[in-house]
């Protein structure tokens, strides 16, 4: 396995789900093998797709000591481990049984030869899961609606990471994810100029529309790629921010196995 990265946001509702799962899909359509793990208690990218919140997860192996069995997805690159059903009432005593039993840590090293990137979204704020990631991956991905409160809590996330690694955490900051941008509206339009201003460096490229697309493939169950034949042109976004990614990560796009494939067997 080369990459370890978590997708983040001390602010909740600003896309990170989305932008997690469409990401994994764009980057397992590149070729590279791909496991997202789901690890909000609500169960977000359970809830996200078709089929797959009613499956034991992570959860049942919090419970029961065993590393639960990965769904495979029609894409043969893409892998998913979805949360589970975690009571309302459990959701703290959950984050504090899966630090004891270290299960990120023990999915991690599972998946050393199995995958290029293990993806992890998780849950809003930066306590409990969020925290136990961001103690074991390599990298973090911010992800920012283009709001005013979205925009001011970003520093927390950056003071976190500092704090993580004086204390001997590898994890760093690899970008900043603009989502929900508009370049119509101009309270958005300026937020989205700010993000450029004070983190240039960090934010990528490819900014994440606002589009009634997202809602239609989220009804679906389904990422933008799948939605219909013909992808609607959003999904190309995607495309755009993993090989954003990809180049900051080092990553050869279509893995190690890259080449020309022929059309005719």
């Amino acid at each position: 396995m080369r990459h370890t990265i978590a997708f983040s946001s001390l602010k909740g509702g600003v896309g990170k789900t989305t932008t997690a799962l469409n990401s994994a899909y764009a980057f397992a359509r590149r070729g590279l093998r791909t496991l997202l793990v789901d690890t909000d208690p609500q169960g977000a990218i359970g809830l996200s797709l078709d089929g797959v919140s009613e499956r034991p997860g992570l959860a049942a192996s919090v419970h029961d000591g065993e590393l639960p069995e990965i769904v495979k997805t029609r894409l043969a690159e893409l892998h998913l481990l979805p949360m589970g059903t975690v009571e309302a009432m459990d959701v703290d005593r959950f984050a504090q049984e899966a630090r004891a039993s270290e299960v990120v840590k023990r999915l991690v090293e599972r998946a050393q030869d199995d995958y290029d990137l293990v993806l992890f979204d998780t849950p809003a704020g930066l306590g409990g899961m969020t925290r136990l990631v961001l103690e074991t991956v390599d990298h973090v991905i911010a992800v920012v609606q283009c709001e005013p409160l979205a925009l001011r809590s970003l520093p927390r996330l950056l003071e976190l990471l500092a704090q993580l690694r004086e204390t001997g955490s590898s994890c760093s900051l690899l970008g900043v994810a603009s989502n929900m941008g508009s370049f119509r509206d101009p309270v958005i339009l300026a937020c989205l100029e700010e993000l450029w201003q004070l983190y240039r460096d960090h934010v990528f490229e490819t900014s994440i529309p606002r589009d009634s697309v997202f809602l239609e493939a989220s009804r679906a169950g389904v990422p933008l790629g799948l939605l219909s034949r013909r992808p609607p042109p959003a999904a190309a976004v995607f495309d755009g921010l993993v090989a954003e990614i990809e180049g900051r990560l080092g990553v050869e796009q279509g893995g190690s196995d890259d080449g020309p494939i022929r059309l005719v067997d």
